[in-house]
This record gives C-alpha cells, structure tokens and sequence, in this order.
C-alpha cells in the first residue's frame, strides 16, 4: 500500500553539484573507459531529481572528455521514489539536459519503496536527501517498516525516518563504494542514532563531513543540516571538515568517542585541550549531582494561570520559563502560577469544580488513558522536592552556558533541568562555578550535545561530562565564596578567577 508523506524539501542546486563532484572525483581514479564503464549511481529517495540531474550532468561531461564524445549508458543513473508525479517531473527535466548534450538518453527511474524493495544489483555511488520524518508523528509508516526483515534490524526507539534510507544505502554499495547524503546533523550525537553510528563505523569510513548550524533550505527554518561523504572502505586516513567559517582535517580514528559512538568533530587546536580535561578530571557530574526534567502538565492551558487566583491558594505554585534563567540568576519574580497536583494531592471543591469542565480533554492524555494518574493530575509532576531544595538549573537548550542558582521555590516546564547534589557533602557553588566557566563551554561545545548554535543540557550528555572536584575544603571555599559573590553582583573579572582556577586544576591554557 502506497502511503504518502509530506516532507518534500529538494536539494538546492548549488549543493546538489557540490554533491555531484565531489562523489564523481572520488570515484574516478584514471577516469578511463573501464571506469565509466562499470559507473552504477543510485539515489534511492530521488523526489524530481535534483541529485540525479545534477549528477547526470556531471557524468556527461566526463564522458566527452573519455570517449571524445559525449555518450550515456542507461545502467548508469537509477532513482527510487514513490511519488509519481515527481518522477515525472525528474523524467521531463532529463530530457532537457540530454538535448542541451545531443543524447537520446533516458534515466533509470522506479516507482517503488526502495526500503521494500530487493535489490539484485550493487552500486558504486548512492546519493541521497532523505525525508525527514520523526516517529512520534508517524507512528504508522514506522510501524509497517518494523514489521520487515530491513526494519527490525535497523530499527531504533525514537530514530528518525532518513536514518533507515542511509543504511539501506550503505546495503546497496559495492566494496569501495561512495555514500553521499545530506541530512539534518542531529543523529552525529542523538542517542536515536547509535545503531546507525555503529554501521558506519564498521563497515567504512567518512572522507569529508561539511556540517552547518543553519539550515541550508529556504523554507526549513530551524533545521541545522550535514552533508557526509563516506566509503565502504578503511583507507581513509584523514576527515576534510567544514564547519561554518572553519576549514580542518581530523584522523579517523580519532573521530568517535567513547560512549555510543558518539561523532565529534574536534579541530586540531582543541584536541589537546579537551584531552587535558578528560584526563585531569577526577570524576563525572553524574557521580556527584542527581539532574531531573521540570513539569509537564498535559495541557498548560488548564494548569498554568498568568495571575495569581486566590480560591487555588493552597494548590498554586510559582511557575517559571527557561527564559527566567540566567548566569547565575534567575527571575525573582514568577511570571506564572501552576497548579501542582500529583498522586498526593486531595483536591478541595474549588479545584475540582474548576477541572470538572476539562476532564473530557484531560481524560485524553496519554497516562492518563494507560491508567498511570488521575484525570486531574498532571502529567509528569515529577517528585517536588527537587523543585524546593537547593539547586542549579538551566535552560534545555541555549547559546552558552548559563546556570543559575537558587533556594526558592522554582517550579517550571520540561525545558529546565533541575540540578541537585547526591549528598550533603557536595557543594553546589562549586559545581555552579565550573558550570559557568569557560573550561566547561569549551568541553561541551565539542563533546556535549548541539543543535544548531545552541548547546542542549540533556541529562545523559551532563551526566557524563568530566569535572576535577577538589579534595581540599580551602579550594572549595575559594571557588564558593566568588560564585556567592557572582550571585549578588556579576563581575567578568570575578568570573575569570574562577575560569582560572578551573584552567590550572586541568592543566589546560
């Protein structure tokens, strides 16, 4: 059964000729009859072609300077898609650009699902800009693919759709075989994408990466996209990596880390750098602070007040948004109130008059349907301490490092993670002052979690993020009393004693 998706976001020209030539000039060795001879190109996710023509066009240029003359062999250039009408369209743009070459040529196009499909054949190039589509929102055609052989090897919780059309291809290339995609870059770190790391890092390796922390498509606003030149092969000493205004090469070998082949794009300078802090650290964040995602309510709308309503007194809480928190700092005053109701809680009349007329919508969320809460709870109210006690917080996502500290009551959303410390012993104005420093930006901005411009603090990469935790109380109380001080009345010049200090416990520069 046919299914349709919308997702159709065509590779700009510009980059579909990049991709074009740079796949062509890594296959070509002495670029001989025997070469383009046995040239077999795929793309199987094609849409109208703007890969294929791009690569055509390429191929016929070759071609005249082989043969003397311009020449076309069908078997050279196939593509896959299930939208008809876009192969229609790639079929008519083709015949444009075999007229403009004096050819009679035809291009190799199916109708097909190519992640359904068998194929008997090999290829030496598969180009690709895969769709791009989460689970969450397509639930069903995920579901058909895991019913497959193909899908429940490859398949991951919470994987994105484009990952399975990448490892279809790398499935589909001969030994030596040339893989070229363009793709968002968010599966080089995302925990989603650990099987698809591991298949390309046993079966070949990358020769050039350009990764971008913007979107290189007009109209996919926030979408922050990679294209990744890779080969079926372990020949590939060096990685050439273009990041933004940044030009480098790294070794392979020196391109996944150690926790689910996580891909870091390290330039050279920061190599040592980063090495020093791994290895004069003493231990990781996670042994020393719990980290827990704030509140989700299920329906805002119902639990979130903008005033402060004097009947919910005793349920009311002050609620706050990612934006509150600062360097140091949060919001003094709150610019919300909730109300916190979990297990625990026994509403009164008021309360329970004023869910009453929601219960219909509130019956509708998802734990609430698997019998896990009331109707009238909130969704994750999470355990309230953590919102009461001392603790750092930060934004989930954000530019740079901003950690904030307080002892108030401060309640908020999924996107604010709650630091709090394991024991009594841990000093929390320490950690917040490694936090804040620049050593830190500079591990997680290389070796954290990213999109785009923006660092992401998900527990799992916070977790595992190395610091040196002194053993001397004197230092402790050094760094302490600056970060008190930095929560009064921010200094740069205070904060640099701390970036210091951090610096010469790691022995970095």
């Amino acid at each position: 059964m046919r299914q349709d998706y919308n997702y159709k976001i065509y590779t700009p020209e510009e980059y579909a000729i990049s991709i074009a030539k740079n796949a062509l000039d890594k296959y070509y060795v002495e670029m001989n009859e025997k070469e383009i001879e046995n040239l077999k190109i795929i793309d199987i996710s094609c849409g109208s072609g703007n890969l294929l023509l791009a690569i055509l066009e390429e191929v016929l240029k070759s071609s005249k300077e082989i043969y003397g003359e311009y020449k076309y062999r069908n078997k050279w250039i196939t593509g896959y898609d299930i939208d008809l009408k876009a192969l229609e369209i790639c079929r008519e743009r083709s015949k444009v650009i075999f007229k403009k070459y004096g050819l009679d040529g035809e291009l190799n196009l199916k109708e097909k699902d190519s992640l359904n499909e068998e194929f008997e054949e090999k290829y030496n190039i598969v180009l690709g800009n895969p769709p791009y589509l989460g689970e969450k929102n397509h639930k069903d055609i995920f579901q058909n693919l895991k019913k497959t052989e193909f899908g429940k090897k490859y398949y991951q919780p919470k994987m994105d759709y484009f990952y399975f059309f990448i490892e279809k291809g790398m499935d589909l290339l001969e030994e030596k075989g040339i893989l070229i995609y363009l793709t968002t870059n968010y599966w080089l770190k995302a925990d989603s994408a650990e099987k698809l790391r591991e298949k390309l890092r046993l079966e070949g390796q990358f020769f050039k990466i350009e990764n971008y922390d913007h979107s290189i498509f007009k109209n996919a606003v926030g979408q922050h996209n990679i294209i990744f030149s890779w080969r079926k092969s372990f020949n590939e000493k060096y990685i050439e990596v273009i990041e933004n205004d940044l030009n480098y090469k790294i070794e392979n070998i020196d391109l996944y880390g150690k926790h689910n082949n996580k891909i870091l794009l390290i330039p050279p300078l920061w190599k040592d750098e980063l090495n020093k802090i791994r290895e004069n650290s003493n231990c990781i964040l996670g042994e020393l602070i719990n980290i827990n995602q704030g509140i989700v309510s299920g329906a805002d709308k119902v639990f979130v007040f903008k005033e402060y309503e004097e009947k919910f007194k005793d349920y009311l809480k002050p609620f706050y948004k990612n934006k509150d928190i600062g360097k140091y700092e949060v919001s003094e005053k709150p610019p919300f109130w909730i109300l916190y109701l979990d297990k625990k809680t026994k509403l009164d009349r008021s309360v329970y008059d004023y869910l009453k007329e929601f219960e219909d919508k509130l019956s509708l969320r998802r734990e609430v349907v698997h019998d896990r809460i009331n109707w009238w709870e909130l969704q994750w109210s999470r355990d309230e301490k953590i919102f009461k006690i001392p603790k750092i917080v930060v934004r989930q996502r954000c530019k740079t490092n901003n950690f904030a500290y307080t002892e108030n009551e401060f309640y908020g959303s999924a996107d604010i993670y709650y630091l709090t410390s394991k024991n009594e012993n841990i000093n929390l104005f320490y950690l917040l002052g490694y936090l804040n420093s620049d050593i830190f930006y500079s591990w997680y901005n290389y070796i954290g979690k990213k999109k785009g411009k923006n660092l992401e603090f998900y527990s799992t990469p916070l977790k595992e993020t190395p610091i040196f935790y002194s053993d001397k109380l004197e230092e402790i109380l050094y760094i302490e009393d600056l970060v008190k001080k930095q929560l009064n009345n921010y200094s740069e010049e205070r904060q640099e004693k701390i970036n210091e200090f951090f610096r010469i416990k790691l022995k970095t520069k």
